[in-house]
């Protein structure tokens, strides 16, 4: 008889082959879902660090805060003071005078009603 012959009747007639291909089977089944589901876990891993260092390479880190060591603040220099011409030519074609008082200050004058109030602004 030839050998296929004979595996071909041994299948057959044994009684037990039926169990052996279900656990092999299942065995079969459970090795290639943990096979599918490391496969998973390791493409979900690998996305997540990409991801991960896309966002750290997009911010901007912050400058380094700088100290500033706080100094003497200087005195703000004095106005110019003006003389009586320059004063009086700030006002051409209108007339205007300047008047010295008691205390040493000077005053200006305007003659007309509507000048002062043109010229002059109080802060």
């Amino acid at each position: 008889m030839k050998p296929e012959k004979r595996h071909l009747m041994l299948d057959l007639m044994d009684e037990e082959q039926a169990a052996r291909r279900e656990a092999t089977f299942l065995a079969g089944g459970r090795i290639l879902r943990r096979r599918r589901w490391r496969r998973v876990a390791l493409r979900s891993f690998a996305v997540a660090a990409v991801l991960g260092a896309v966002v750290f390479s997009i911010q901007k880190p912050a400058p380094p805060r700088v100290r500033v060591i706080a100094s003497v603040p200087e005195v703000p220099a004095q106005p110019k003071s003006l003389t009586d011409e320059e004063l009086l030519a700030l006002f051409p074609e209108t007339p205007v005078a300047l008047a010295s008082l008691e205390n040493g200050k000077k005053r200006l004058i305007f003659p007309r009603a509507g000048d002062e109030a043109k010229f002059v602004t109080k802060m």
